[in-house]
């Protein structure tokens, strides 16, 4: 079974790209680390397979994000992931609705049958994340796949300085289940899927 990690890599400046630790809120990591790339604390937990292990990056057709890619990849050597085990799939800046269409269905095309996924939203643009989400509903749909998780790195920042004591990782996960949910309560023709998804939350 391969495990699949979605990531696209950051548009910061060249040499911008810091490192450092995001706090899981809400979850646990086993191995965290410090990182430019808030996937790979993901990546880490799950190294026992890492002949399995499948990585897809976004990458903007640009000078900076090339050079942010090549980091990405050596901390993936660092862990192991040989660069063979990554595929990038370039974006043109112009993010028009055609090249929105045509990296949905790269990323859905690139994910193997019989896989679990796990995708990261932190960077690229928000037409960019936003396609990963959408993505991320439709496998489940179209492929033998199971979404495991959905991540967001926050790192915040103050006259422009990053403040990696406050730096946080969120797990998503539960939103794209609760979309899951809204779509089993409206296949039953629950009377009131409001009132259900509620409790469902409150529970």
């Amino acid at each position: 079974m391969d495990r699949i990690f979605i990531t696209a890599i950051s548009l910061q400046g060249r040499g911008d790209l810091e490192k450092g630790l995001y706090q899981p809120d809400g979850f646990q990591l086993q191995n965290n680390r410090a990182t430019s790339f808030p996937i790979i604390p993901v990546i880490v937990e799950h190294l026992s397979q890492i002949k399995n292990i499948k990585v897809i990056a976004l990458r903007t057709e640009n000078d900076d994000v090339k050079d942010n890619y090549q980091e990405f990849l050596g901390e993936l050597r660092e862990l192991g992931v040989k660069e063979e085990q990554v595929t990038p799939i370039p974006v043109e800046e112009n993010q028009s609705k055609r090249i929105g269409f045509s990296t949905l269905m790269r990323i859905i095309d690139e994910i193997s049958e019989d896989s679990v996924v796990y995708a990261d939203i932190t960077y690229g643009t928000k037409p960019m994340s936003a396609i990963i989400l959408y993505a991320i509903s439709f496998i489940e749909k179209l492929k033998d796949a199971e979404v495991e998780g959905v991540f967001y790195g926050e790192l915040p920042r103050r006259g422009g300085k990053a403040m990696w004591e406050r730096a946080k990782l969120y797990d998503l996960t539960t939103f794209k289940y609760l979309a899951d949910v809204i779509e089993q309560l409206n296949a039953l023709q629950v009377s009131n899927t409001r009132a259900a998804l509620q409790k469902l939350i409150d529970m």
